[in-house]
């Protein structure tokens, strides 16, 4: 297949009318969602990225793809052909879609895309955020989530990247639907191997592509079910790990060296099933083919081990300090420093995971796109303006409003110094006008999504994590300029 197009290459196609951009006749007459800066607002992941279309009838979500295997089409053929047939036709827990081969024109070539209906919800990760103090709430996610884990057994399928960004939650957690599945098994798909590992935090670390089976989701339920009995006892341990959409108590670091990690260790002071810790630990250190299969509810068995965890460097009542570098940090995403210019403008593009220590934080309000009325921003500033060049995680209007609305805390002057991390795609470089800078002032950044994106970390597991970016460094080939960002207001907010 020919080379899929880059990010930028989709965000701009995507400025064009509808009309020319889809293939579809009913795509094409829709409209794409828009961000406060008058551009199409993306979700992205490591695999493809998503646009919200809005057609007469229906919304959609069309994924548009940055890898995809050279058998895509076959697995989801094998895909729509079991679940849009018998029972699962009909059942509640997925989206109807349909693939597409030629869905997308990119640079006057046609691309596949996959057409979703819309899911109308919180991800998990936010929806655990939101609630993680409503231990009912959670007992009644935590039921719902069991009963998911039978129906799929008992259909003999698996979705194969059980994570939190790929489970919509409603209802009060009384409603969960999968979304993205590409990594799926069903039947029609015995004898090949996976197509992608699915995200690190939520996967056995001996998962390989060769398992790839109905019972691929065990561990990942099982992993939800540990979490979310924990949090449920204890509510403190979200704030006390760190926990957000990426990571939900545990890291890949962690499932890899349980009797090595501070986050196994705080928690076996501090749970009430000193044996569900015990035995979940037990099946991070056996062999994959030995992740315990039931039919039923989740059951972990009770370990006939009493596991002795390693102390940590060092812990206070808010933080998780690790700084032991006999256990890196593993991270789904290239670890990227926010305080390094050159580093971000060599990932733009890309999904990554960035860590850095706040320089400056800019609030105000002020006209976006072509909205006339001022509305409200918040700009972390990871570099000094002075320096001409400008990394910066945006919390753009409707954010910050609904925010506001909600009652959620927002960033402000109090945030210069402290250490964050975010897990984002960074956004092509921007040429801002500025009466400082003859050449214009460069800035590339990530746009916030939801409150949860962004954490306060200790300086101590800030640098600990960034010992994870001493990998193998694999930046894009030739960072663009989105240049169409020129054409929009950007400059004012500065």
């Amino acid at each position: 297949m020919t080379d899929l197009p880059t990010l930028e290459d989709y965000l701009n196609t995507a400025q064009r009318n509808t009309k020319s951009v889809f293939l579809d006749m009913e795509l094409a007459s829709g409209s794409l969602e828009l961000n406060a800066l008058g551009l199409p607002r993306v979700r992205s992941g490591n695999f493809a990225i998503i646009f919200k279309v809005r057609c007469s009838k229906k919304t959609y979500a069309v994924r548009c793809f940055l890898h995809m295997p050279s058998d895509l089409k076959e697995r989801y053929k094998n895909i729509s052909d079991t679940l849009h047939k018998g029972e699962l036709k009909n059942a509640n827990v997925f989206s109807d879609f349909t693939f597409l081969e030629k869905g997308i024109v990119v640079n006057g070539k046609p691309f596949p895309i996959v057409k979703m209906e819309w899911i109308n919800g919180l991800t998990l990760g936010e929806f655990i955020n939101k609630h993680h103090n409503d231990s009912a709430t959670l007992t009644n996610l935590k039921n719902e989530i069991r009963n998911l884990q039978s129906y799929l057994y008992d259909k003999q399928i698996a979705h194969g990247d059980l994570q939190p960004g790929n489970l919509i939650v409603s209802k009060d957690g009384l409603d969960l639907k999968l979304i993205d599945y590409d990594g799926m098994f069903v039947p029609g798909l015995k004898g090949k191997k996976a197509s992608e590992l699915g995200h690190s935090n939520f996967q056995h670390p001996e998962r390989n592509k060769d398992n790839f089976h109905s019972y691929l989701d065990w561990f990942g339920f099982i992993q939800l079910d540990v979490s979310l009995t924990f949090l449920i006892e204890n509510p403190n341990l979200w704030d006390l790990t760190y926990s957000d959409e990426e990571g939900i108590l545990f890291r890949a670091t962690d499932l890899t060296k349980p009797l090595e990690s501070k986050i196994f260790f705080e928690l076996s002071k501090q749970v009430v099933n000193i044996n569900k810790l015990d035995a979940f630990t037990e099946i991070c250190i056996n062999h994959f083919s030995s992740i315990p299969i039931q039919n039923t509810s989740i059951r972990i068995p009770s370990s006939e081990k009493n596991y002795t965890y390693k102390p940590p460097f060092k812990s206070t009542k808010s933080t998780v300090h690790t700084a032991d570098k006999s256990n890196p940090y593993l991270s789904d995403y290239q670890i990227v420093n926010g305080n390094t210019f050159p580093e971000i403008n060599g990932f733009i593009g890309k999904r990554v995971e960035i860590i850095g220590k706040v320089v400056d934080v800019r609030e105000g309000k002020s006209q976006f796109g072509l909205d006339r009325r001022l509305r409200p921003y918040i700009y972390l500033d990871m570099d000094e303006l002075k320096k001409g060049k400008l990394f910066r995680i945006k919390f753009l209007p409707d954010i910050v409003e609904g925010a506001i609305l909600s009652g959620s805390s927002l960033p402000n002057k109090k945030w210069i110094g402290k250490w964050i991390t975010i897990t984002e795609t960074i956004q092509p470089k921007n040429i801002l006008n500025h009466p400082s800078f003859p050449s214009g002032l460069s800035e590339i950044f990530v746009l916030v999504n939801n409150l949860n994106q962004v954490k306060v970390l200790s300086e101590s597991e800030a640098r600990y994590r960034l010992e994870g970016n001493k990998a193998k460094l694999e930046p894009a080939s030739k960072p663009k300029t989105l240049q169409i960002y020129k054409n929009y207001w950007l400059t004012k907010a500065l």
